[in-house]
């Protein structure tokens, strides 16, 4: 055979020989294609499942409206995701068909609990119902996570069989191609160590607590996929540091808020709720370690129970309104008239108690009687109104008239009950039988 012949001969092979292997690159490139587009679409899946399933505990766990709207907003994403169109045989498309079907699954289990969200629903019939629809959540998650696993051993399957047919094509033009393929392998493996570089600095940035930076790779391959999720996981945990975040800031709200309660409750326990000072409880408690302590060091001390005079007209005329801003105004000027040795409490209604405490001389007790006596008869304002109110006022001293706070209570009001029948006196003091009476000044 003539050399040119052969040449022509051997142009021709050549020829046919690369469009057989054109063909065959094209036809790998497709199918690669295709298989690319079904493994990141298989990814983004399982990622929107996943989310689903995180929202969805979120939203077990605390049942609100936010955790609603983001549950609801998961749902449609992983069904917009599914609607996509992608190349898929019958077998892959009845699979994406099972998993949009449990995705509707989904969508109706969230609105049936939410009209279980009822404020007048039973708390057991919710419980066993918050039970039921946890168990649903878990079985329909866990069926989209089974289709998931079918469908990516459908793919890999598949891509397997459909990977040998080309071996077989691509075996017979090994040879030829054994120096491109020696080339094609060199700048391949050289490409894979720029995205393995790429790839290995982006965790180790990741494992240094750096949410912010991405990996940038130009072309479009493997490593370029791995890379871009990768971005999206940490663009998730960027997300998620955010949320719990949040959510710390809220619990520590919510915490805030307790001990603002607690310390409420404790300051109403002890105190009147009306005036602020203290009620006849936290009263008691406090004279009793006072008559302790005075007794210890043999010091003298005063109760005073103060009864309001005219209170009883103004409150049935002018209304209970009236009333209580009187009495919030009487309580204050009691204790601007105070030491901080005395103690003042309220009994209920109009009575009050003082405690004048570590008394030197007799006659302390009725300049400072006088005294609350003036404060308390001086006109009360009140919207268009201008008030007068009196006092009656009962005295006890301790230890003369009693050792314990029920003895010097009791006295004083004995006393009171004296002053008041009385209508020429303001106070009286207690004396065993029918009370001595002190005239105090008009």
């Amino acid at each position: 055979m003539m050399l040119s012949k052969r040449l022509k001969l051997t142009a021709t092979l050549c020829s046919i020989l690369t469009f057989v292997v054109g063909l065959s690159l094209v036809q790998i490139h497709n199918y690669q294609q295709q298989i690319y587009r079904q493994l990141n679409y298989s990814m983004k899946l399982q990622l929107s499942i996943d989310s689903l399933r995180s929202q969805l505990w979120l939203y077990q766990e605390y049942t609100d409206e936010q955790g609603l709207t983001e549950l609801n907003n998961r749902q449609a994403e992983l069904a917009a995701e599914l609607s996509q169109n992608i190349d898929w045989d019958p077998q892959q498309k009845l699979i994406i068909q099972n998993i949009n079907r449990l995705n509707t699954n989904v969508r109706t289990l969230i609105n049936t609990q939410n009209n279980y969200h009822n404020p007048q629903a039973i708390q057991p019939i919710t419980l066993a119902a918050e039970r039921l629809f946890k168990a649903k959540y878990s079985m329909v998650i866990e069926e989209m996570t089974e289709e998931m696993f079918r469908l990516h051993q459908l793919s890999v399957t598949q891509a397997k069989t459909k990977q040998q047919t080309l071996l077989w094509l691509v075996g017979a033009i090994l040879l030829i191609l054994a120096i491109l393929v020696t080339a094609w392998s060199f700048m391949t493996l050289t490409r894979f160590k720029k995205g393995l570089a790429s790839l290995n600095s982006g965790m180790e940035a990741l494992a240094s607590g750096d949410l912010t930076s991405r990996i940038v790779l130009s072309d479009a391959d493997e490593l370029s996929a791995l890379a871009y999720n990768f971005n999206l996981m940490k663009q998730s945990l960027t997300q998620i540091t955010v949320k719990k975040d949040s959510l710390k800031q809220e619990v520590d709200r919510q915490t805030h808020k307790l001990i603002e309660q607690q310390e409420r409750l404790i300051f109403l326990a002890e105190h009147d709720e009306l005036t602020g000072i203290y009620n006849r409880r936290a009263f008691i408690k406090k004279i009793d370690s006072a008559i302790a302590r005075d007794l210890r060091s043999d010091d003298q001390a005063a109760l005073l129970f103060i009864d309001l005079n005219k209170f009883k007209q103004i409150n049935d005329s002018l209304g209970h309104s009236i009333g209580d801003e009187v009495i919030v105004t009487i309580a204050q000027r009691l204790i601007k008239n105070l030491r901080s040795t005395d103690i003042a409490g309220r009994l209920g209604g109009d009575e009050f108690v003082v405690w004048l405490d570590l008394i030197t001389e007799p006659t302390n007790i009725d300049q400072k009687i006088e005294q609350l006596l003036k404060t308390i008869q001086k006109p009360i304002k009140i919207a268009d109104h201008t008030l007068a109110v009196g006092a009656s006022i009962g005295v006890s001293i301790l230890p003369k008239n009693g050792l314990s706070s029920s003895e010097l209570i009791s006295a004083a009001d004995t006393a009171m009950y004296q002053a008041k029948a009385n209508h020429n006196l303001h106070y009286c003091y207690y004396t065993g039988d029918h009370g001595v009476t002190i005239l105090a000044t008009s």
